[in-house]
């Protein structure tokens, strides 16, 4: 079996594109070498990993960006992945409940209005 990085590993689990920015600060603030066999990493940690990852997913846009070229008879465009606020609360409940599991504090983005 090949082996592959955590990185890879993180990317090829979330169902949207994730920036390397954005996985070299979730990998910093877990402790783990971006580069580092997914092998070697504990089990926890690449969960842990991929809830932040699911987390940094729920904050995506619900628009896309589209793109669109063209010069003569040559047309090319590109639209950005839109998500649904349907995805971002179930990745938001599949990372809780993987923070749940390990003991870590649930995280929302939501919040409440108390009145007096």
């Amino acid at each position: 079996m090949a082996a592959i990085t955590i990185s890879e590993y993180i990317s090829g689990r979330v169902a949207f594109e994730i920036t390397e920015a954005a996985l070299a600060s979730i990998f910093f603030d877990r402790g783990i070498n971006a580069w580092a066999d997914a092998s070697v990493v504990s089990e926890e940690k690449r969960q842990l990993c991929y809830a932040d990852a699911l987390m940094w997913g729920a904050t995506l846009p619900s628009n896309g960006k589209r793109v669109e070229d063209a010069d003569a008879d040559w047309k090319h465009s590109e639209t950005g992945v839109k998500t649904t606020e349907a995805e971002r609360t179930l990745w938001r409940k599949m990372a809780n409940d993987i923070y749940t599991k390990y003991g870590e504090s649930t995280k929302s983005f939501g919040f409440s209005i108390k009145t007096f």
